[in-house]
């Protein structure tokens, strides 16, 4: 075999292999982009359910209770306690809301983010938080939020317990299976 011959075949060798290597590490970068996806859903799902069962406790579980009630009644210190409580949950939607614009986080996991903004938003106690709390986020998470709160209209006031009541009752009448 002329040794033009032998170039031209090791080139075509060579080219092939870098076509394959490109493929493989398309694939990689899929695989890699997959795991990341996952594992910001997953961190964002541990930071949910650990805020969610700390404000579970005895007290914060009261001063939640009377922040989203309004409750005139409640001291200073409760207040205090109930503006920390909002700014935990306005600074998890603002890195959700970072993480969606970074692409980071899917438009199925920022949707329901979004359906959590709209249910407290709603509530006078957490939006009196907001405008209390606003110019400590970002410019962009402002004007997100901004729009939530003008979109939403004020909810009126909702005793959760006995909705809760409502529901159960509601289970224990339905014919049985």
């Amino acid at each position: 075999m002329p040794l033009e011959q032998v170039f031209y075949l090791s080139q075509s060798i060579a080219s092939i292999a870098v076509v394959g290597s490109l493929i493989y590490l398309g694939l990689q970068v899929r695989g890699a982009d997959r795991s990341q996806r996952a594992i910001m859903q997953q961190g964002r799902a541990d930071r949910a359910s650990k805020a969610s069962l700390t404000v579970a406790k005895g007290e914060l579980a009261r001063v939640w209770q009377r922040g989203m009630d309004v409750d005139p009644t409640m001291t200073r210190e409760e207040v205090t306690q109930w503006l920390l409580l909002c700014r935990s949950m306005f600074l998890s939607g603002e890195d959700s809301f970072l993480q969606h614009k970074a692409r980071t986080l899917d438009q199925a996991a920022f949707d329901s983010y979004c359906a959590g903004v709209r249910s407290y938003i709603s509530r006078p106690g957490f939006r009196a938080g907001w405008r209390l709390l606003a110019a400590q986020f970002g410019k962009e998470f402002r004007a997100f939020v901004d729009a939530q709160v003008a979109a939403a209209p004020i909810a009126s006031h909702v005793d959760i317990h006995a909705e809760w009541q409502k529901l159960v009752q509601a289970e224990r009448a339905a014919p049985k299976t």
